[in-house]
């Protein structure tokens, strides 16, 4: 009788008793990824960058929490990438380089590990110390802005000289412009000379007067009240063929200080084959005048 009971004690543990897991080699956990572990880390210009890559884009706003793992930047998604750029501080430590969720970036669980090494090193300075060490970073915060004072003010000087030779340059074809007026005014009212021209040449040079009237009023309305970032290129183009075409019909010069009128300019490249200085010929309003 106990023989028989011990068998079916042995019986009953065999038949309800789970069956043991087996373990396979295919089914042991992996090693994580040193890779993926890895935390990202962007300086300012580096995700600015990522931004404005359309491409990059996309996947900056797939970017999982380098805190707690879950989709920190999905909401960006959302908007275009001009406006997330001016919205980085949502998502982007500017201390750690890391990007984070709102939990952990906006709502104050965000564990920054610069500003924890700074705490540390805190704890084991004197009170002197740390005066001092403020006063040496707001000496330097100041040194930056003054520099950018600086540079500033160089910028501006820099724009200053260049508007000032831009006028200058304005005044000059502006000048020239209106010796080359009054020359085919003084032209149109010596009837005596139009006459013996012929009425065909007489008209031409009528035209010429009025284009060149006109022409003379725009350079320098430039001059004193400029709309173009340049000089007028195409109107100081026309007053030299007008003038030229007025010395082919006459055979007559304008002068200016007992010179003839250069209609070069000092900015002009010289000619090929020139061989006179730029500052040798200070007659005729020409390349030695500024």
């Amino acid at each position: 009788g106990l023989a028989q009971a011990s068998w079916c004690s042995r019986l009953s543990v065999g038949f309800f008793a789970k069956p043991r897991p087996v373990a396979h080699c295919d089914a042991m956990p992996a090693e994580p990824d040193a890779a993926a572990s890895e935390v990202k880390r962007f300086t300012r210009d580096d995700i600015e960058a990522v931004v404005k890559n359309k491409d990059q884009f996309k996947a900056f706003c797939k970017e999982k929490c380098a805190e707690c793992g879950k989709p920190a930047t999905k909401n960006a998604s959302t908007m275009p990438s001009a406006v997330v750029i001016h919205m980085l501080d949502q998502w982007w430590c500017r201390e750690c380089g890391r990007v984070l969720c709102q939990a952990h970036r906006i709502q104050g669980q965000h564990t920054c590990e610069r500003l924890d090494q700074q705490k540390e090193r805190n704890k084991n300075i004197t009170h002197e110390q740390l005066a001092s060490q403020i006063a040496e970073a707001e000496a330097r915060k100041q040194a930056i802005e003054e520099e950018k004072k600086a540079e500033a003010r160089r910028a501006a000087e820099a724009e200053e000289q260049q508007r000032l030779v831009r006028k200058d340059r304005r005044q000059l074809i502006a000048k020239k412009a209106k010796y080359v007026e009054d020359f085919l005014q003084g032209l149109a009212r010596d009837t005596d000379a139009a006459a013996a021209r012929g009425a065909a040449r007489r008209d031409e040079l009528l035209e010429l007067y009025t284009r060149a009237k006109r022409i003379a009023l725009t350079l320098y309305n430039e001059y004193e009240h400029p709309t173009l970032p340049g000089l007028a290129e195409e109107d100081w183009q026309d007053v030299k063929d007008i003038y030229e075409r007025a010395r082919e019909i006459t055979g007559m010069f304008i002068a200016v200080e007992g010179q003839p009128l250069d209609m070069a300019n000092p900015w002009d490249p010289p000619p090929p084959g020139a061989e006179q200085s730029v500052e040798a010929d200070g007659a005729g309003l020409g390349r030695g005048l500024l």
